[in-house]
């Protein structure tokens, strides 16, 4: 197998024109122009009891079936609330209906030595 050598002139012009184009300053990005913030309507619609620096908050994640995120979705476009919102006015009328049929839910707290 012979060897086979290469002319290194295409080569040489190569890397010099790599070195000119990495030495060279970067073109400045131009910052966008800031736009003006919109109110959104849930801002403007809720009450204040709903105030969230009045409120404690949990994060509370769960799974459910796409078709009802979909929905609920669509409703706090749709009304111009958000998704939170709508989901939580939900879990309290779910709530209230529970408590009318079973009374009222409070946070018990177990001892592990009663359990164990």
């Amino acid at each position: 197998m012979s060897e086979q050598t290469f002319p290194l002139g295409d080569f040489n012009d190569l890397e010099s024109s790599v070195r000119n184009i990495t030495q060279q300053p970067k073109p400045q990005k131009q910052q966008p122009k800031p736009q003006k913030q919109q109110a959104r309507p849930q801002e403007q619609q809720m009450p204040q009891e709903a105030d969230a620096s009045k409120r404690d908050w949990m994060h509370f994640t769960f799974i459910c079936g796409i078709e009802i995120v979909d929905k609920v979705k669509a409703i706090a476009h749709k009304e111009g609330f958000s998704i939170r919102d709508v989901v939580e006015k939900y879990l309290k009328d779910g709530i209230a209906r529970y408590e009318q049929k079973h009374g009222a839910v409070t946070k018990q707290r177990r001892n592990i030595d009663d359990i164990l």
